[in-house]
């Protein structure tokens, strides 16, 4: 029983590692989860870790309230994050133009990924910041595959005020970061 939890876990965790197309090499990590409380029921394929969830595999590392995993019967996955605020922060695969590590980070109070459709859905106050560049919505939504972003900005009344923002950092060029001016 134990080795099938850790195994269901580490499919289910796998999912979190493609959230933000991030470090390709962490999905070879070993996965590290520590809860307050943790319980799997078997013939409903549920796992839930419950109270201050820190999930670490390589280069990520995401904090939670709780954690909930389903697996259907065709072994497809719906990983459920829920908190006061569920982050997440990984190395991003490649460098930045000026050949330093790039860092994804997210935030939102809830955060679904389905593996069917390559889903990631930040819910309420969500934010990405990858690098520099930062989107800010009530709901993110990201496809792992494809890499499209899309953001809603959520109510009028929200912080927000409904509205989505993003900023983006402009390209250096090669003389930017050379220190040399042209």
């Amino acid at each position: 029983m134990k080795n099938e939890r850790l195994f269901c876990l580490a499919i289910a965790l796998g999912l979190i590692s493609s959230l933000a197309h991030a470090d390709k090499a962490d999905r070879e990590k070993p996965i590290q989860i520590t809860a307050n409380t943790g319980s799997m029921d078997q013939l409903r394929g549920i796992t839930v870790w419950e109270g201050d969830v820190v999930v670490v595999q390589g280069t990520l590392i995401v904090h939670a309230d709780k954690v909930t995993v389903t697996k259907d019967a065709q072994g497809n996955q719906t990983l459920i994050s829920t908190g006061r605020v569920v982050t997440f922060r990984q190395r991003a695969d490649g460098k930045s133009s000026d050949g330093k590590e790039q860092w994804i980070d997210g935030q939102a109070n809830r955060v679904d990924y389905t593996s069917i459709n390559h889903t990631a859905i930040l819910t309420g106050n969500a934010r990405v910041k990858k690098g520099e560049d930062l989107v800010i919505g009530d709901v993110i939504i990201y496809n792992t595959e494809t890499q499209i972003y899309q953001s809603r900005g959520g109510a009028p009344n929200t912080a927000n005020k409904g509205r989505v923002t993003a900023i983006l950092q402009p390209q250096k060029s090669a003389s930017d970061s050379s220190g040399t001016k042209p």
